[in-house]
């Protein structure tokens, strides 16, 4: 890289679709996205402070609705990054300004629902989605390739952002309603153009991590929690007791959630199912949080030696929920082994929230331990090893067409066959990996390469721009991997480079 000029290093940082690059190999969080969660940390706090000063049914509501908000602008943030990570100081600026916005929407979190808190809370939310906008602003000047993409979500939540402050103008109920409608439409900007969801691939190795590394920031909440408790009281066998066994409970969810809790419905080709595992996990982290303050509270109420009703449905509703979230997960990635014995946690659990006032603060926590412990003893026994060694999946899955695409060196070096021919104009090339034919993009006025497609039924073309490693297969309309990667396009020049086996 010391030799490189600053073309050159421009062109090797540039923003890209990085899920196209089928010779990438696992990937993991950056260093970037790391530093983005310990913002979040801060966040997670703000919004649990609202459920732990008010667990009352109006608390909670307000609870799920904030939590929501910082989860979604979690989730798209880490979707963005996925895709479209660089090593740009306008893309690092840009997300070090989205950080933060979300430190200055997280300030405000405690007066959401009040009208002299409402304004700033409202702006600082605008803030961190028109900063997410402004990221999908530049891909979509930058790459042709994830354009569309990038409109859709240009378009959901702009409009969003303009509804959301135009709430400003109503009052409260009215201005609340409109909040839920904002989220809805956010919720539902991923099917505006559901096909163009699906076919853009995202990295099956990377967004799991994301979401366990979200799940670690809500179980240190938690556990937080748990040492906030039992710092605030005198401490006696039932005090310590209870937190010691508050603890256990993070334990055994924590290895619940990383051993038990499937991948497969993520890197399903269903929009859907990819869509529930995102909202499942809303639940899974937000039921976190909550059994957390549950045992602060649990903590507090032995020192009485009576658990307060607000306390049981935190702890048995919460890790209800929990559970009802991670056998959702299974349920939408095809596993419905072992529900059975879900569902008998899931009564437990329920029966404790509504009768746990009848037994003492640390009888309620041993049992809902109790609980957990039999979830992790039971799947143990019954775990699906098979299963677990086939989570690998690839990026990119082949087509049926591969076999015809076998011709890798373009039969023009002049550029689009048509064009040239006729003195047009082309923004970006491809070539037919069938017959070597060199067309223009869908982006150029003439799509010669679509209309290649359409003339011959050769079903997979491939980018010819520098630095693009990626083909698609026009009969299955999706992405497919490039078996071998073509060098640098060149006049009257072509380079044929092999992929490493390895």
């Amino acid at each position: 890289m010391a030799d490189e000029t600053p073309t050159q290093q421009r062109k090797r940082v540039r923003q890209r679709l990085l899920t196209l690059d089928s010779d990438e190999r696992e990937r993991h969080a950056s260093w970037l996205e790391l530093f983005f969660d310990l913002v979040l940390v801060f966040a997670v706090s703000k919004v649990a402070a609202i459920v732990s000063q008010d667990s009352s049914l109006i608390g909670f509501g307000k609870y799920l609705i904030l939590f929501l908000m910082i989860w979604w602008s979690w989730v798209g943030y880490t979707f963005y990054a996925d895709r479209f990570e660089s090593e740009e100081a306008e893309y690092r600026v840009l997300t070090f300004a989205s950080m933060l916005a979300i430190v200055a929407f997280s300030l405000t979190i405690g007066g959401a629902f009040s009208r002299s808190g409402d304004i700033p809370f409202i702006l600082g939310y605008a803030g961190v989605r028109l900063l997410l906008v402004a990221q999908y602003a530049r891909t979509a000047y930058y790459v042709p390739v994830g354009r569309k993409l990038a409109m859709q979500y240009i378009g959901g939540f702009g409009t969003a952002i303009l509804v959301l402050l135009a709430s400003l103008f109503f009052d409260p109920p009215v201005r609340y309603y409109i909040w839920i409608a904002v989220i809805l439409l956010e919720l539902a900007t991923p099917f505006i153009n559901s096909r163009l969801t699906r076919i853009i691939p995202f990295d099956h190795t990377h967004i799991p991590e994301r979401f366990g590394l979200f799940t670690i920031i809500v179980l240190g909440e938690a556990v937080i929690a748990t040492a906030t408790g039992a710092a605030d009281v005198p401490w006696t066998f039932a005090t310590a007791g209870t937190a010691t066994i508050g603890f256990a409970m993070a334990a055994c969810i924590w290895w619940i959630n990383f051993d038990f809790v499937e991948d497969s419905a993520i890197k399903s080709d269903r929009l859907l199912s990819r869509y529930m595992y995102i909202q499942s996990h809303f639940f899974i982290v937000a039921s976190i949080v909550v059994v957390g303050i549950g045992v602060e509270h649990a903590i507090k109420d032995a020192i009485n030696g009576k658990v307060q009703f607000s306390t049981s449905v935190m702890l048995g509703g919460g890790i209800a929920a929990y559970l009802t979230a991670v056998t959702a997960v299974r349920i939408f990635s095809g596993v419905c082994k072992l529900v059975s014995g879900r569902l008998i946690s899931i009564a437990v659990s329920i029966a404790i929230a509504i009768f746990g006032t009848m037994l003492p603060p640390i009888a309620v926590t041993a049992i809902l331990l109790a609980v957990l412990s039999f979830g992790v003893w039971f799947e143990s026994l019954y775990v699906d090893e098979d299963y677990v060694e086939a989570e690998a999946s690839p990026r990119l899955v082949p087509c049926e067409h591969e076999e015809e695409a076998t011709v890798f060196r373009p039969r023009s070096d002049d550029g689009c066959e048509q064009c040239v021919k006729n003195n047009y104009k082309w923004v970006h090339l491809r070539i037919c990996l069938e017959c070597g034919h060199v067309g223009c993009c869908d982006s150029s006025r003439y799509k010669h390469a679509t209309k290649h497609f359409h003339e011959t039924s050769h079903p997979i073309m491939a980018s010819l721009e520098n630095g693009d490693n990626w083909s698609w297969c026009y009969a299955d309309e999706r992405f497919v991997p490039l078996a071998r990667k073509l060098g640098k396009y060149r006049p009257k020049a072509i380079e044929l480079v092999e992929n490493d086996p390895e």
